[in-house]
């Protein structure tokens, strides 16, 4: 993982205004980085020859148990693909046996609890003023990369206990329905009914991924907490005073005091910019789900443009049926499109 502490100490310029901005925010048309761009030049991997990194060794048996860790500065030689390019070379060394890994830590995860919501998602971009809209696959490349990020934060989470390392971890109470659904309905429905994750200065079960205790590790470039958990493992090797507690809760709180922020802002400018495709192909036509309905009326999901909407009824449609959409209406300003069903 990128070595953002090794620049970015804490209480430095730099770790206040990321801990002021809280996280990147990732927009359509361009986004507001949470460190300075210099940052990401020096220190994204594989950008240079050689990239800094602060490197997790995991020592794991054939269900992807944890049996040991080591936490290590390092410089590596990367080779960046993109997930297309990654789903093509899955079947051979090394990414075959790492996605084999990966599948045995979601076994264990999916036994432990853990809730699978797989709803369609879509990359808004906005480029030379036309808005793009594109599904993301459901690549196993994208599952390789969750489940090592999450194996990642389970391991760290570990080792700081057994370091007795303070960090922020991520916690979240199971939800109160013991439905585990597989149609799109159904986990529409079951997402209504999850918790958002909360961050602590003490370790506790995440119920959503399935995991005894868990810390964010995986992106101290674009996560503010990540880099914490980065400052912390850093002093820690350094044999250096590490925050503690009552520091580290002061920056947990500041860190949520923008969380909400950035996310609302990220969907308001999905929203908008989604808005303002339709405006740009006033005839659109696609189909949508059947995700819920009440009296004679529903809410659909548009896979196409990851929308929700709500549209009149007819009497013979049920729940995860496809129907076919046309939009009649766009009122940019109440960020409201209206569709009819076909």
């Amino acid at each position: 993982v990128a070595d953002v502490a090794a620049l970015v100490p804490p209480d430095s310029p730099a770790d206040l205004e990321a801990r002021a901005r809280g996280a990147t925010l990732y927009l359509p048309d361009g986004k507001v980085p949470m460190l300075p761009p210099r940052a990401a030049e020096r220190l994204g991997m594989g950008l240079s020859e050689l990239s800094p990194a602060l490197s997790f060794g995991l020592d794991l048996d054939d269900a992807a148990n944890v049996t040991g860790m080591e936490v290590v500065p390092s410089r590596v030689r990367v080779t960046r693909l993109t997930y297309a390019e990654a789903e093509e070379r899955l079947d051979q060394e090394p990414l075959a046996r790492l996605y084999a890994l990966a599948q045995a830590f979601q076994a264990r995860r999916r036994e432990q609890g853990a809730v699978r919501i797989d709803l369609p998602e879509v990359r808004v971009r906005v480029i030379d003023g036309e808005v793009v809209i594109e599904p993301l696959p459901p690549l196993r490349s994208r599952a390789l990369v969750r489940e090592a990020m999450l194996m990642a934060g389970e391991a760290t989470a570990g080792f700081a206990a057994d370091e007795d390392i303070p960090l922020p971890y991520a916690t979240q109470v199971p939800p109160d329905t013991d439905k585990r659904p597989d149609d799109l309905a159904g986990m529409f429905e079951l997402r209504r009914h999850m918790s958002r994750s909360e961050y602590s200065s003490r370790s506790g079960r995440h119920a959503g991924l399935g995991l005894d205790r868990y810390v964010q590790a995986t992106s101290p470039l674009r996560r503010y907490l990540d880099l914490v958990v980065h400052q912390q493992l850093r002093a820690h090797l350094r044999g250096e005073d590490l925050l503690e507690t009552q520091e580290l809760m002061e920056r947990i709180g500041a860190a949520e005091a923008v969380a909400g922020d950035v996310s609302y802002a990220e969907r308001l400018a999905r929203e908008h910019w989604t808005l303002v495709y339709l405006l740009q192909n006033p005839q659109w036509q696609g189909e949508g789900v059947l995700v819920d309905k009440w009296d004679r009326r529903g809410k659909v999901l548009i896979p196409e443009l990851g929308l929700e909407p709500a549209v009149q009824g007819r009497g013979d449609w049920s729940l995860n049926g496809t129907v076919v959409l046309q939009v009649v209406d766009v009122d940019l300003p109440a960020l409201r499109a209206t569709f009819r069903v076909l």
